[in-house]
């Protein structure tokens, strides 16, 4: 899996941390999603420490939805998350998020959904599956 390769992208006049977040973008633009990328920074004002700062990938205005894209969850991203469903839970409940493939039997995917949905309480019918949408990337141009 090569997630990482963030830049500029022409196609896209815009910058972005990673090839899955872009093509997201290009997949939203093809089917007619208007989209706002890291539309906004979350702060964790109690916090002193690790994570203080949580900033969701994208803003759908016309569904209210966050969107945020994940390849892995390191134990920081993990940290934000609960952190963001802690201090800000009516955003929290907005949040979306899109795995590698919800439907994997791999450990490191049966851990990430397990996390997800024990740990966050996020319903798995909110959880994307990347693989799905990437199934569209013969038709979106510029597709990475």
């Amino acid at each position: 899996m090569h997630l990482t390769r963030g830049g500029y992208r022409e196609d896209l006049k815009q910058y972005f941390r990673s090839k899955w977040e872009a093509n997201m973008a290009r997949y939203y633009n093809f089917v007619g999603i208007k989209w706002i990328y890291e539309p906004q920074e979350f702060e964790f004002y109690k916090i002193k420490r690790g994570s203080r700062f949580y900033k969701p990938d994208f803003y759908l205005p016309r569904q209210d939805r966050f969107i945020e894209v994940k390849g892995w969850f390191r134990p920081a991203d993990k940290t934000k998350l609960r952190r963001f469903k802690k201090y800000y839970p009516e955003e929290f409940a907005k949040l979306e998020l899109i795995v590698p493939d919800k439907y994997s039997g791999s450990r490191a995917n049966g851990e990430m959904i397990k996390f997800l949905c024990d740990d966050l309480g996020i319903d798995f019918e909110k959880i994307g599956s990347y693989k799905e949408i990437e199934k569209y990337s013969n038709l979106i141009p510029g597709w990475e």
